[in-house]
């Protein structure tokens, strides 16, 4: 008994390695509805314990086939879709440049279509000074010219909400070489070059912050009248030539 117990053990084992290398060497096939891994044999069992599927006899094999196709189609049109999207984000990123392009240069076109606004007639001037008067002023700008010396310069007069007198040259401390000047946009007067805004009641003062500014020309109330020195705008003049 004890010699049958010996000899037997060697050949038990060598079956149990035997099944263990032929469970390792069997093939594995993928659940064509969870995507699991399951060896073939154990495919049809797991079709309809897990998921309720009793089509699948020991043929199985030959039904994944069509499971796989349909597989592939969901795949494709699923790429077919992510293309789609991101050739539609593209699209619309592209549309969104074009639109902010356009808007760029609409507000260019904007800030440098006007041209010089016309001129009032001269107004009374003395060896040394322009004389304005101001009862015909009004919060509507008027532009006047001055000639200096063979060079042809203008400036522009206005009223505050409040009646005080505003008056600057029309050309732009920055921008004054493109000699475009300066329209008036309801209570501001506006640069026809860049574009930039300006409080008509902030003019008539000295550039203090630098930058774009409608050019300063000191200015002096008497008698109802604004009084300019010839002098004052000779030394400006180079802002037109």
């Amino acid at each position: 008994m004890a010699d049958w117990k010996g000899s037997g053990k060697p050949a038990l084992m060598g079956g149990l390695v035997e099944m263990s290398r032929r469970k390792r060497n069997e093939e594995m096939d993928e659940c064509p509805v969870c995507s699991a891994k399951v060896r073939a044999s154990k495919l049809a069992g797991h079709m309809r314990n897990v998921h309720g599927d009793t089509s699948h006899s020991a043929d199985a094999g030959r039904s994944v086939a069509p499971h796989k196709g349909r597989r592939s189609e969901r795949r494709k049109a699923a790429l077919a879709r992510r293309r789609q999207n991101r050739a539609m984000a593209a699209a619309a990123c592209i549309m969104v440049v074009l639109a902010i392009a356009l808007a760029i240069s609409q507000l260019r076109n904007d800030a440098g279509s006007a041209g010089p606004a016309p001129l009032q007639g001269p107004p009374p001037q003395s060896e040394t000074t322009v004389t304005i008067a101001t009862s015909g002023l009004s919060t509507s700008a008027k532009f006047y010219g001055y000639n200096s010396y063979g060079v042809n310069m203008r400036y522009f007069a206005v009223l505050g909400a409040g009646g005080e007198v505003h008056v600057a040259l029309d050309a732009c401390d920055v921008c004054y070489a493109e000699k475009k000047g300066y329209r008036q946009v309801g209570d501001v007067m506006k640069c026809n070059n860049c574009g930039k805004e300006f409080a008509i009641g902030s003019i008539g003062t000295e550039n203090m912050a630098g930058g774009c500014w409608p050019s300063y020309v000191p200015v002096a109330l008497s008698g109802g009248d604004a009084l300019m020195q010839l002098s004052d705008l000779d030394a400006k003049s180079y802002m037109f030539r």
